[in-house]
């Protein structure tokens, strides 16, 4: 009975695969990265193939392939046809024949087992078709063969999420100049993906028996993992690019960029997909990040006068409007304005050293030389100099504290004698050159230069 049974299943499933059919794609919008081959109107009231082997694509079968798309004719899990032409296409290397389809030429199909027979002709026809339904038979009924209709997306597919699960490092080198300081951010956001290589992909991502189709949603953990690694390695290089932590969102283009440099030659190389954009949502900053960056927000108004002061008017204004209403009476109030005015100067001095020395500095006219301070000394050849300054300006002489003279040897003394060598403090308002020892001949009168080796006189020259 098993036999007679197997027969009839031979005969009648031989005679169901006889109907050609058309075949589209399941879905394909961006979300979708592959999916099988359906019947168009297998559900039609008219259609009559409801009775055909699911895997079994009969030669002569149409075969449509949309705009953008990558098919792939599989058959016994090898891929035997493959296309990203948009049109239709007609199956002419089926194993499964039909009375309704005759190639051009008898076709003869390799491979069909692995042992010398004989290999079976495919041309179509009645003959073909009884020796399939013998094929069937053998196998108890059913056929040993298997088509099925891959369609790989080759749009973008957009909107991938990731978020860092953990805090990453991120080193600001511009936040404070001349110091790098270490932050630690979270990011979320999303990226896309795109096809380049349909059969590699196929090969080493798709699921080869699943008839559902493969989502973005359905992309392996181990995916997101190297994502988030070449993320970090993005990060360090825009650090390196001296880009301000609270600038990454903006940086988007160039982070991008970072991230395809790391990924992309791995990811084409291995499973036939490289990033095409990369989209962050938000960044957060650890705790400690965020007190910093309040704290130079705060602060960064310091560097900048203009800045200080627009807050230090705008605080002086307020307390001219609420001075009138001081419970001591206004000129507490006023006065108490003053000592504010004042110890505000005395913090922009600070805080501008060179802005304050600028102001507080004037120059005489006539002898260009400065009067920041209200002493000063007066050189030899009777130019008046700074308090500050070591040697004239006129002249280059060197400054001589008071009490102070130059022996001979040319020693600097307080004292009667020469620390150096014993010599009495000479007579004062007589000069001796200290260079060759030339004297004057008014020893009180000397000339601006000797005459001899023309070295200026000056107080290191007096006796």
């Amino acid at each position: 009975m098993g036999i007679i049974k197997a027969a009839m299943n031979s005969i009648g499933g031989g005679l169901a695969d006889q109907w050609l059919e058309t075949i589209e794609p399941r879905s394909m919008n961006n979300a979708t990265l592959s999916t099988a081959g359906v019947l168009v109107r297998k559900d039609d009231k008219r259609n009559s193939n409801r009775k055909g082997t699911e895997d079994v694509i009969s030669n002569g079968s149409i075969i449509h392939v949309p705009e953008n798309t990558y098919m792939l004719l599989v058959d016994g899990g090898k891929i035997i046809s493959a296309t990203d032409e948009a049109g239709y296409y007609q199956v002419d290397n089926s194993r499964a024949p039909s009375i309704f389809f005759s190639s051009d030429s008898d076709k003869t199909i390799e491979g069909y087992n692995n042992t010398d027979k004989q290999s079976i002709e495919r041309p179509g026809g009645i003959k073909n078709t009884l020796l399939d339904t013998w094929e069937r038979l053998k196998f108890s009924g059913t056929t040993p063969q298997k088509q099925r209709v891959v369609y790989v997306n080759k749009m973008e597919i957009p909107d991938i999420r990731f978020g860092t699960k953990n805090p990453l490092p991120y080193t600001d080198r511009v936040l404070v100049p001349g110091r790098v300081v270490p932050c630690k951010i979270t990011s979320f956001g999303t990226y896309s993906i795109k096809i380049s290589d349909p059969i590699l992909f196929y090969n080493e991502v798709c699921d080869k028996q699943s008839k559902t189709d493969f989502k973005k949603d359905d992309m392996a953990e181990q995916y997101i993992n190297e994502f988030l690694m070449a993320y970090q390695t993005a990060l360090a290089s825009l650090s390196m690019d001296q880009v301000l932590v609270s600038d990454i969102p903006i940086q988007s283009a160039r982070l991008g960029k970072y991230m395809a440099d790391t990924l992309d030659e791995e990811w084409l190389s291995k499973r036939g997909f490289y990033i095409q954009s990369v989209g962050i949502a938000g960044i957060n900053y650890d705790e400690k990040t965020d007190e910093l960056l309040s704290k130079y927000g705060n602060d960064s108004i310091l560097f900048d006068s203009n800045a200080r002061a627009a807050r230090v008017a705008g605080g002086l204004a307020a307390g001219l409007e609420g001075a009138g209403s001081n419970e001591g009476g206004s000129m507490m109030g006023f006065a108490g304005i003053g000592m504010g005015m004042n110890a505000a100067g005395n913090l922009d001095g600070v805080l501008n050293p060179q802005q304050s020395a600028s102001n507080n500095q004037a120059v005489d006219v006539n002898t260009g030389a400065s009067n920041a301070s209200s002493g000063g000394w007066t050189c030899s050849c009777g130019h008046k100099n700074p308090e500050s300054a070591k040697f004239c300006s006129h002249c280059g002489g060197q400054k001589v504290e008071a009490n102070e003279w130059v022996c001979s040897c040319g020693h600097k003394n307080q004292g009667k004698f020469c620390t150096e060598c014993g010599k009495p403090k000479p007579e004062d308002n007589t000069y001796t050159c200290n260079k060759c020892g030339w004297i004057p001949e008014d020893p009180k009168n000397p000339p601006k230069f000797c005459p001899s080796c023309g070295d200026p006189f000056d107080l290191t020259d007096r006796n």
